[in-house]
């Protein structure tokens, strides 16, 4: 019933825009053999001296090379002819690639010309990407909107994106209303770019497109089509590079950075005064080798401009937050090798809190609280060969940490965190972008020489891996495949303590035919591979079917990101992509997903089916909908340990809703239930957001949450027995759980380069627990012998598990980038957080109770320059 009110409010929106649904006026469709991979020729010249000012009046634009063909659509309407005319041109010198794209407009006061931050992907723009090497894996890519706002990011061929990477380029745009057209131009200094220099043919891989925003139409110079199996694989052919310099590329950003903190005094405590200033320095370099480039940084700032958002997470799964730091984020593409959702390499293991933490008081005793290990230094090096053969070799060294603490009003210095080395190492071969063989290896190595880190921590970490992925019948029909292998070694507690941990539970009952915690053991090591046969290319019709199996000892989490280990899973799609227009419909599309997993003891976990559909109407509102339905559900992580539980069948179910995002504003709702089958279990989760630009230079957006959880079968603790011979009782509670949240983002833009933010999201959750039962029969048919009664003696031990947790983070950001590369930033964070074992309800208590957590407020004023030699 929910279903069809959905569907009925969808279609009468439709019925109510009916003025926005005409089809769209479009000339005639190209033959694909003329619009796909096209070629253009670049030209050489003397140095070409001009101010970059987005205009087009140096004589060079009309006498140099030749403009290219016009632009076509690959957006609505693949391949069509479209009216809004747009042509580049590329030529160079010894120092610079320069570009130029003019883009005609019949309507140039209706151009979308927002100014906006870095990376900022807003209003009409023009983005040109660079395959350099011209191995079809990667590529540069470089958008300069109307308004002038610069975004730089690297892109692979299956189209991940990394927008942290910033290059030192220049651009400008200039909207010529009496020409009718806008011109977009590009001065990008070879120093930016990774390229061969000998024995080269001279083509790279090119991409230029350009988006009309107000329709949402995109044009390219060589479509590429939107079903495809291989993004930079498309791209079509630059031409005449074979006389490009040999650039020396060396590079030099050093910073200078200086904070002042003030946070909540503990009282008896002489670290947590309540003031502290700290002053910091570092260098980041850069130098060509070769074909290669070696990136280098010595105590760098890895301070994050925008915080990580709050979360709480009342499951076994290590939540994963993206990485923001520069140094890792350039080039992350190269260290990247999947499986699923896990990635060998994460690089925010790099650098993060200490891994030991002194309990103490702080009323006796008290302790320091450093919130990072220090980096020593790290390098990277990374290149492609004239045989194809990728390289990328990273070194990091994070330093010994310890920390001041106070114990009986003696002072004493604990280490937190051992000196430790960790290396990333990956190669990779190419054969025409249609063939992929290669490997990775990483390492952690820690100098282990106190006892309690020693207990704690794996003396050395290693894991191994090789991928292969090849393309056939014109990229139709592709087979990859992934083998890992990892290995730990280190104390004997240390290593029981991996076999217990959440990514294996060695220990838990029903394993125990399989599985069980050997506590003399010094070494842990296990495999994981992949497979996956499917058939995408260029047709609409798309399937693929995926093999993962982890034995039980792989774990990779020493600088990788991996949930689980014991698993066997099975996933196979289908689905049907309709990209053009048709009727009321802009673009529509239909998946079927079915997901089945085992452990590695043969025992199934779960058999899920998936039904999705999205689609965009031709006044560009839209929605997604899916319908899951899971069944066969043995939960094996629910009891930490404990038995495995036989779980009741349920049903997902989710939405989402957009109108239309080139408007000044905009609305996007997200919506997600989840339902067992026998009322044990009803949670929801709604995230509205409204998205409002005021002018071309302020942004305003609004994002609200409210999670609700409802459920029977909320893990609530473990009772240790009290005699020999008993077992552990695993004790299960209805929970019911709220969490709000908001999240408020201000942006001013006085020009591209000058720019204050605002962001704040006060985040609060709680939950309180009642009828808590103890775990027998778990895996029984018969619902009621799942579970028991407390006993009295449980009943006396159990300790309530109810929480209200409330946090407030906010920032304000000054950013001035006063030359290319070169920026000043002022920067002032604000967080309170806290956490209480009682159930407060309501989101107003809750929001007085954080506001009246004392706040810790830090100033900061960071100052880097950049300069080449």
């Amino acid at each position: 019933m929910k279903n069809r009110l959905l569907f009925s409010v969808m279609l009468l929106s439709a019925i109510a825009f009916a003025d926005a649904l005409q089809a769209q006026q479009v000339g005639e469709r190209l033959p694909m053999e003329q619009v796909y991979k096209r070629k253009y020729t670049a030209k050489k010249i003397e140095n070409f001296e001009h101010h970059v000012d987005g205009r087009d009046d140096e004589a060079e634009w009309d006498s140099v090379g030749e403009w290219s063909e016009a632009f076509v659509q690959s957006q609505p309407v693949e391949r069509a002819v479209s009216k809004y005319e747009t042509r580049m041109k590329i030529f160079y010198d010894e120092r610079n690639i320069y570009i130029g794209v003019r883009c005609y407009d019949d309507e140039t006061e209706k151009i979308h010309h927002q100014t906006g931050n870095r990376d900022d992907w807003t209003g009409d723009y023009v983005t040109v990407s660079f395959d350099s090497y011209h191995d079809y894996r990667s590529a540069s890519q470089f958008m300069l909107n109307a308004g002038g706002t610069r975004t730089d990011m690297n892109i692979t061929d299956q189209q991940e994106m990394n927008f942290s990477w910033n290059a030192v380029w220049s651009g400008k745009s200039h909207i010529y209303h009496d020409r009718g057209y806008w011109f977009a131009e590009y001065v990008i200094p070879f120093t930016q770019l990774r390229y061969r220099t000998v024995a080269t043919d001279g083509v790279w891989g090119l991409h230029v497109q350009r988006m009309v925003s107000r329709h949402d139409e995109m044009v390219e110079w060589s479509m590429i089509p939107q079903n495809n199996n291989g993004f930079v694989y498309s791209f079509g052919e630059l031409h005449g590079m074979q006389d490009v310099p040999r650039t020396r590329n060396i590079e030099f950003t050093p910073y200078v950075s200086g904070q002042h903190a003030r946070e909540p005094r503990i009282e008896g405590s002489p670290y947590q005064t309540g003031s502290e200033w700290r002053a910091n320095v570092g260098l980041d370099a850069k130098m060509r080798v070769g074909d290669y480039t070696m990136n280098m940084t010595f105590n760098p700032d890895f301070g994050q401009v925008e915080q990580d958002p709050s979360v709480m997470n009342l499951t076994t799964t290590e939540t994963f937050y993206e990485e923001k730091r520069p140094f890792f984020l350039e080039g992350s593409d190269v260290f990247s090798l999947a499986l699923g959702t896990d990635n060998i390499f994460y690089s925010r293991r790099i650098g993060a809190m200490p891994s030991y933490s002194p309990s103490v008081d702080n009323a006796t005793s008290f302790v320091e609280t450093p919130k990072n290990v220090p980096i020593i230094g790290a390098l990277k090096f990374i290149g492609t060969n004239k045989h194809n053969v990728s390289i990328g070799v990273m070194e990091s060294v994070t330093a010994r940490s310890s920390a001041h603490m106070t114990m009986g009003g003696q002072e004493s210095r604990i280490v937190t965190e051992p000196l430790t080395n960790y290396t990333v190492a990956r190669v990779q071969k190419s054969w025409d972008g249609n063939t992929l063989l290669g490997g990775m290896l990483t390492s952690v190595n820690r100098a282990l020489s106190e006892d309690h880190l020693e207990q704690s921590m794996v003396a050395n970490a290693f894991t191994g891996a090789v991928d292969f992925s090849h393309y056939f019948k014109d990229r139709l029909y592709y087979i990859t495949a992934k083998a890992m292998f990892s290995t730990l070694n280190g104390s004997e507690a240390a290593i029981e303590r991996k076999q217990r941990n959440s990514v294996h539970y060695y220990q838990r009952e029903s394993a125990a035919d399989f599985l069980g915690v050997d506590p003399s053991r010094t070494s842990l090591s296990g495999a994981a591979g992949m497979l996956e046969v499917g058939r995408k290319g260029f047709s609409k019709l798309q399937v693929w079917d995926q093999v993962i199996v982890y034995t039980s000892g792989f774990d990779m989490n020493d600088v990788g990101y991996q949930a689980r280990a014991d698993l066997i899973q099975n996933t196979f799609d289908i689905s049907y992509n309709q990209n053009s227009p048709w009727a009321i419909w802009r673009n529509t599309a239909v998946k079927f997903t079915m997901l089945n997993q085992w452990d590695t003891g043969g025992n199934t976990q779960l058999h899920s089916f998936r039904l999705r559909w999205d689609a965009t109407l031709r006044n560009r509102w839209g929605w997604w909908i899916t319908q899951t339905f899971r069944t066969n559900r043995r939960e094996d992580r629910l009891l930490r340990g404990g038995p495995d539980m036989r779980l009741p069948s349920a049903y997902w179910n989710s939405f989402g809703f957009f109108t239309d995002m080139a408007k000044k504003w905009y609305v996007t709702i997200d919506y997600i239930s989840n339902m067992n089958m026998d009322g044990s279990k009803f949670e929801y989760n709604i995230k509205p957001s409204v998205y409002a630009r005021i002018g071309s230079k302020v942004l305003l957006e609004a994002a609200a949450e409210l999670y609700t959880d409802r459920n029977d079968l909320q893990y609530a603790g473990t009772i240790a027995p009290t005699a020999e011979g008993e077992k552990k009782s695993y004790i299960l509670g209805r929970m019911f759980q709220r969490t709000y949240g908001v999240t408020l983002r201000a942006q001013v833009n006085v020009t591209p380069d000058l720019s204050l933010q605002f962001y704040g999201a006060p985040f609060t959750s709680n939950a309180r627990y009642t009828d808590f039962q103890a775990a027998a029969n778990t895996l029984s048919d018969e619902k009621s012998e799942r579970l028991r009664p407390l006993s009295e003696s449980e009943s006396a031990r159990m300790m309530s598990p109810d929480f209200s947790f409330n946090e407030f983070r906010s920032n304000f950001v000054a950013r001035w980038e006063y030359r290319p590369g070169s920026t000043l930033y002022l920067v002032w964070e604000h967080a309170r957080s806290d956490y209480g074992s009682q159930y407060v309800s309501g989101w107003g208590k809750n929001i007085g109770n954080m506001f009246r957590t004392p706040a810790t407020n830090v100033f900061m004023l960071k100052f880097n320059y950049y300069f080449n030699l």
